[in-house]
């Protein structure tokens, strides 16, 4: 839950993916519960692609209706948070989109947070999108697949968080509401940190002065063999970073600061770093997954784990990143028109 917390702050869209079986918008539902109360018009829950039209006798019919819906829905929260914004009322409104289909990835984790948002009829409404919206969607893939290869470069700006069965356990227990605190709200709200130079400032403020909270990303481009991470990937990482704090300085994984940043880095690794070696998106050349082991293992368990589940499928990393980067423009190419299609 804190790791959820924390991405949903540094970047305002978070996918879940994992079984199909995993209650993934429990962590999405459970934290809007926390922060604005249930119910509560400050959270909308969207049924992405209607699967169930398969068993009706007219499917387009019912998907075309279901799209505007779900665009009804949509323009409510929209108009809510920008009513809040313009009245600077520190209130977050929170979306919950279930089931995407992989077109749907690109409709609400690439176009909706560079303010357009995809018509039933597949035309695009230009409209402003607040940033008091905080987007989570939930994607199916199944375990045995393993990591799933999504990027900001193919889904926009969100965080892929994957989860797994030990991951997910219902935030709220049965029968036991949690009332909000008036600060809550207000302190995720002010306390996100969505600029480079904002997050350097405050982690200054925070660490000693040799502590360089980027070093695992210079080790990792050494071992790896990769000129250098692009500025996006080293940015996210700083975004990260800087949103595992409060407002006070305090640490939100644990209270200690160097303890903190360890495990947020160790996130950051796993969710924003890591994933561009799988997809290719770096000139690099052979991964050398036991010399990347050798210096995750002791500090950062979950990049090691990540790396270690990689190594267990005998997935040849060069090989994955050629196939990506042949089929990586078809698929965003292929976004908008397979928006389209799934509207009609």
């Amino acid at each position: 839950m804190v790791n959820y917390y924390i991405a949903l702050k540094t970047k305002g869209s978070v996918i879940l993916a994992g079984p199909g079986d995993l209650d993934k918008m429990s962590l999405a539902r459970g934290l809007a519960e926390v922060l604005v109360g249930q119910p509560s018009l400050q959270w909308s829950l969207v049924q992405a692609h209607p699967w169930w039209s398969t068993r009706t006798g007219a499917p387009g019919h019912f998907v075309m209706a279901h799209a505007r819906f779900s665009n009804l829905k949509l323009l409510d929260v929209i108009e809510g948070a920008l009513g809040s914004e313009a009245a600077g009322l520190p209130l977050a409104f929170f979306v919950g989109v279930e089931r995407m289909s992989p077109a749907e990835v690109l409709c609400y984790f690439c176009d909706l947070p560079n303010d357009r948002l995809w018509r039933a009829d597949g035309s695009i409404l230009h409209i402003s999108i607040p940033k008091n919206i905080y987007i989570t969607g939930t994607l199916d893939v199944e375990e045995k697949c393993g990591m799933m290869s999504t990027t900001r470069g193919e889904h926009g700006p969100g965080i892929t968080i994957q989860l797994r069965h030990e991951d997910v356990a219902p935030p709220v227990g049965a029968g036991r509401r949690v009332e909000p605190r008036p600060d809550w709200q207000a302190r995720f709200v002010r306390s996100a940190v969505r600029n480079g130079d904002q997050a350097r400032a405050k982690l200054a403020q925070i660490l000693s002065d040799d502590c360089a909270p980027l070093d695992p990303l210079d080790e990792l481009e050494r071992r790896l063999g990769v000129g250098s991470f692009s500025l996006s990937v080293c940015e996210e990482a700083w975004l990260y970073l800087a949103n595992a704090f409060d407002v006070d300085g305090h640490g939100l994984f644990v209270e200690p600061a160097l303890e903190n940043v360890s495990i947020a880095q160790d996130y950051a690794l796993v969710q924003s770093v890591l994933p561009h070696v799988i997809t290719g998106r770096l000139e690099s050349s052979m991964v050398r997954s036991d010399e990347v082991k050798e210096y995750l293992g002791p500090r950062f368990p979950r990049a090691y784990a990540w790396i270690e589940r990689l190594s267990r499928r005998n997935l040849n990393v060069p090989a994955r990143r050629r196939a990506q980067s042949g089929s990586t423009n078809a698929e965003v190419g292929l976004g908008p028109a397979a928006a389209r299609q799934t509207a009609n």
